[in-house]
C-alpha cells in the first residue's frame, strides 16, 4: 500500500524540490487506479455509460433474473456445488461422483444405453452424434419444422450428407404422415431425424409416431432433445431412439458447457460400420467409445469440465431424489400452464397450440398495440429484472420467448413476471386490466412451487 502524503507530513517528511515535485510524480498513478476501478465503484454517470456500451441497452448493470430458454438461473445447492474448488477428472474424489451422474442421467433418459458426457454444448453433441451415426453422401430425413430443425440440416450439410427435409409450419407439430411419404419416395434413407421440442418456436413434435414410422421402415432414430429431456416424459428405451441428445443448462438445471447422448446397441454397430474421415476426432463418438472400454478411472479421451460435472450431479440429485422425476415434470407442465393463461390474461397470444406447446419454453406474439416485441422485452429488464428472449425467424419482430426451467419454472419467478406484463400494458399503453388478472390460471391450479 502506498504511504499517504498525510502521514508523510505527519512524520515531518518534506521531499528535496517540495511537494509538487511528488505530486506531479504519482499523478500517472492515480490516473491508472480510477481507470481500472471496478465498475461498481465508478461514478453513476460512468456506470450508465458502461451500462449502455456493453448490454445495448440503457439498463442497470446488475444481473437481471433469467427467463430465457436458457442458460437458466439455477437453485442455490447447484450453485454451491458450482462454487467449490476443482477436483481432477479421474481419481478416487471424481470417480464416483462421474459414475453416479450417468447413472442417474440414465434414469432420467429413461435408458439403459451408454451415456456420454462431453464438455461442448448441446450442438456440439448434435455434431458428435449426427457425424458418427452418418456420413457423407447418406440420405437423411429430417422433420424441418423450426430453427433448430433447421440447425440440424446445416450440421448434416456440413458433413456432404444429402438431407430430405421433411417441412412443416413453424409453431406447428410435424405431420407423420408427410415423413411416412418422404420416406416411401426415398426408400435408400439412412435414418430419421427429428427434434423432440423446438426452442425457437416452443413447439413438441409427436415422438411417438416418428418413433412408429423409424420401426416401420427399419431406420435409426435420432432425436434432438437438447430442451425437452428431462422437461416431460420421453421413455428413450420404450420409443426405441438410438441417439438421443440433451444439454446441461436447460431441463437439467445447471450451467451451460455439458453435452449429453445416449447411444444405443444398434447405434454403435451402426457407427463401427461408417467411415469416420469426417467426424474429425473430438466429435468421434467411436473414440468415446473405445475410451470407456479400455480406461477405468478416466472413461473418456480427454480433460472433463468436472466442476460442471459436480454441479450437474448436484442438481440431478435435487431432481430425482427431493422433485422425483415425475413432480418435476408435473412442476414444468404447472409452469407451462400458468405462464400460458396470464399471457392470455394481458392479451397476448402463445403461437403453438396447448396440445403441442412445450413444458420448458413459451414462445407468444405481444399484443397488437406493440409495435415491435423488443420494446416489451426492454421494458421487463429496465423496470422488473427479468430478461426475455428476442423470437426467432418469421416471429422475430412481434414475438418474445420466455424459458421455465429452473427458477424460472417457479411461483417466486413467474408471479412477479405475469405482473411485470401487466404493468406494461397498464401503464405504458394505457390498457384498463385489473391488477392481478395475468395470476387467475395460477390461483385455479390450487397449486404452487
Amino acid at each position: 500500500m502506498p504511504v499517504s502524503l498525510e502521514r508523510l507530513q505527519d512524520r515531518g517528511h518534506r521531499p528535496r524540490g517540495g511537494w509538487p515535485v511528488v505530486l506531479q510524480g504519482i499523478h500517472p498513478f492515480l490516473r491508472f487506479l480510477r481507470r481500472h476501478r471496478p465498475v461498481h465503484q465508478r461514478d453513476q454517470r460512468n456506470h450508465r455509460e458502461v451500462s449502455r456500451r456493453e448490454t445495448g441497452l440503457n439498463v442497470p448493470m446488475t444481473r437481471p433474473k433469467l427467463l430465457l430458454p436458457g442458460p437458466i438461473d439455477i437453485w442455490e445447492e447447484t450453485l454451491e456445488a458450482l462454487s467449490q474448488q476443482v477436483l481432477p477428472h479421474y481419481g478416487e474424489d471424481f470417480g464416483p461422483i462421474y459414475e453416479e451422474t450417468v447413472s442417474m442421467l440414465r434414469t432420467i433418459f429413461q435408458t439403459r444405453n451408454d451415456v456420454i458426457i462431453m464438455t461442448a454444448p448441446g450442438s456440439g453433441a448434435l455434431d458428435a452424434g449426427l457425424s458418427s451415426l452418418f456420413q457423407p453422401g447418406e440420405q437423411v430425413a429430417v422433420v424441418t419444422n423450426g430453427p433448430f430443425a433447421n440447425r440440424l440440416v446445416e450440421i448434416l450439410k456440413a458433413f456432404r450428407s444429402e438431407v430430405i427435409a421433411v417441412d412443416d409450419p413453424w409453431g406447428e407439430p410435424g405431420d407423420p404422415d408427410k415423413m411416412r411419404s418422404a420416406l416411401e419416395r426415398h426408400p435408400q434413407a439412412a435414418g430419421l431425424v427429428v427434434v423432440a421440442n423446438d426452442t425457437g418456436t416452443g413447439v413438441r413434435n409427436p415422438l411417438e409416431a416418428y418413433a412408429g414410422l423409424a420401426r416401420e421402415f427399419d431406420l435409426p432414430f435420432f432425436v434432438d432433445g437438447v430442451s425437452a429431456l428431462g422437461g416431460y416424459d420421453i421413455p428413450v428405451d420404450e420409443l426405441g431412439i438410438d441417439v438421443a441428445v440433451t444439454s446441461s443448462n436447460k431441463a437439467l438445471e445447471t450451467a451451460p458447457g455439458l453435452g449429453i447422448l445416449s447411444v444405443s446397441d444398434r447405434a454403435w454397430d451402426i457407427i463401427r460400420t461408417k467411415d469416420s474421415g469426417h467426424r474429425g476426432w473430438y466429435y468421434d463418438l467411436a473414440v468415446w467409445k473405445r475410451a470407456s472400454e479400455s480406461s477405468g478411472e478416466h472413461p473418456y479421451p480427454t480433460t472433463q469440465a468436472s466442476s460442471l460435472i459436480v454441479s450437474l450431479h448436484a442438481s440431478l440429485k435435487r431432481i430425482l431424489h427431493r422433485e422425483t422425476l415425475e413432480g418435476h415434470w408435473a412442476r414444468y407442465a404447472w409452469a407451462r400452464s400458468v405462464v400460458r393463461a396470464g399471457l392470455r390474461a394481458v392479451g397476448c397470444t402463445p403461437i403453438v397450440a396447448d396440445a403441442a406447446a412445450s413444458c420448458t419454453v413459451t414462445t407468444f406474439r405481444v399484443h397488437p398495440d406493440v409495435s415491435e416485441a423488443a420494446e416489451l422485452r426492454t421494458y421487463l429488464l429496465r423496470n422488473h429484472g427479468f430478461l426475455a428472449a428476442q423470437a426467432m425467424g418469421e416471429f422475430a419482430r412481434d414475438a418474445l420467448r420466455v424459458g421455465h426451467m429452473g427458477k424460472a419454472g417457479s411461483r417466486k419467478y413467474i408471479e412477479p413476471f405475469l405482473l411485470g406484463m401487466e404493468d406494461f400494458f397498464r401503464t405504458v399503453k394505457d390498457h384498463d386490466l385489473p391488477r392481478g388478472c395475468s395470476l387467475d390460471g395460477l390461483r385455479r391450479s390450487g397449486i404452487s412451487y
